[in-house]
This record gives structure tokens, C-alpha cells and sequence, in this order.
């Protein structure tokens, strides 16, 4: 099956779960981490929902009793974490009729996507994925990667976050195109000098000093 790679913004979002067992727990927890609006549908749950229920209580819904067609409305993404396939297959098939995304925890047939295997430090995200052919495999090259990752990745993308800024917005940057903010940001990722000397001016806060200089080396 071929998957198109995409990140969601999921804040203010409706989404479903189906189950209240560990693996519902975690793909709740996962689902409010990222600021959703999360409904919970199952005739049982685990004591990890009421946790979840005390950390986030305006954004869950909990409705203790079994699935009903119907229940799957008004959703952007649905996971049915059920060990019940016949339970995976009716929540599948709303979710077709209603275009709505669909992950059927370790059931690929009644899947319209998958979960890639990842890790998050500060603004970087990294996600590996085997198309759901082996999750282990994912888990096992996703932690290679991470090895690679230096601690200093959060604060290197915050400094970035702040160069872009000051040359979209800030003054004495209007006449950058975004042609060359896209070129002066290139130049500073790419020079492992550049890249260090901004971290440096970040925590000094003369980031706009370092960008004018730059800009105009650049000219």
C-alpha cells in the first residue's frame, strides 16, 4: 500500500478512539498531547483514562458503552484499538462511507493510514515508517537515528525559528526577498561556523545584527 508522508495539525480537532484498553490509553494520550478533541467509546477502561481524564479534562470525552454506527461523525481521524475484528471492520466501514481517516491498531485491512515510529525533541519531529509491514523494524531505525540526534538540535531550531522571523517581520529586512531569506537561512544551515555563531548571538539576543551582517555579505 502506498502511503503519502504528511504531519496533521490536529488542535481543536475531533477525534475518536474505539476501545479503553493500554493501546487506546496511549493512542489518547498521544491524541491530547498533540491538542486534540478526543471521544472515547468503550463498554470498559483502563485506570490510565482516568489519569488522562484529571491532566486533560475539557478536551476528553469518555462514553462508557459499546461503538454504534453513527458514532464516527463530525471526526477528522478514528482509531479503533479493539481485539475485536468484527468491532474493527463496522468502524472501518463508517469510516470509509464518511471519508474519514481510519487506524485499526495492528489490523493493516482496516487501516486508511499508519503510525510511523518517532521521536520529538523541541520543533524537530522524525518519524520512520515500513508502510505498517514491520512496526519492530521502524522502532529499531528510529532509534538509530536518534543516537545521531545532538541535545543541542532544540536549541539550534530555535534559533532558526527566530533568523526567519526577524527576516519576515523584522526592521530593516523589507527589501529581503523570499528568494534570498530562503538563501541567507541555506547559507547559515549548511556553514557548521554560521550555525554556531547564531546559536551564540540567540542567547545574546543580537540575532538581527548577525542576520544584517549576512544579508549583506549577500549583496
Amino acid at each position: 500500500m502506498k502511503q503519502y508522508p504528511v504531519m496533521l495539525n490536529l488542535a481543536g480537532r475531533r477525534s475518536i478512539v474505539i476501545g479503553g484498553g493500554s493501546v487506546a490509553a496511549r493512542k489518547t494520550r498521544d491524541l491530547l498531547d498533540n491538542d486534540a478533541l478526543v471521544t472515547v467509546i468503550s463498554p470498559e477502561f483502563n485506570e490510565a483514562f482516568n489519569r488522562l481524564k484529571s491532566s486533560y479534562p475539557d478536551r476528553i470525552v469518555m462514553e462508557q458503552r459499546p461503538y454504534r454506527r453513527g458514532d464516527l461523525k463530525g471526526a477528522l481521524i478514528v482509531f479503533s484499538a479493539t481485539n475485536n475484528s468484527e468491532i474493527n471492520r463496522e468502524v472501518f466501514m463508517e469510516a470509509q462511507e464518511l471519508n474519514i481517516f481510519i487506524n485499526a491498531v495492528d489490523d493493516p485491512p482496516n487501516c486508511t493510514f499508519t503510525i510511523p515510529s518517532s521521536f520529538k525533541r523541541g520543533d524537530l519531529l522524525v518519524t520512520v515508517s515500513t508502510g505498517g509491514v514491520s512496526p519492530a523494524l521502524s522502532a529499531r531505525l528510529r532509534r538509530e537515528i536518534e543516537k545521531h540526534i545532538p541535545e543541542s538540535v532544540e536549541i539550534t531550531l530555535a534559533a532558526l525559528k527566530e533568523a526567519r522571523n526577524q527576516l519576515q517581520t523584522g526592521d530593516g529586512f523589507n527589501s529581503v526577498s523570499s528568494e534570498q531569506r530562503g538563501t541567507i537561512l541555506k547559507q547559515i544551515v549548511l556553514d557548521d561556523n554560521l550555525l554556531g555563531e547564531l546559536v551564540t548571538c540567540f542567547h545574546a539576543g543580537t540575532v538581527k545584527n548577525f542576520l544584517a551582517r549576512i544579508s549583506t555579505d549577500k549583496k
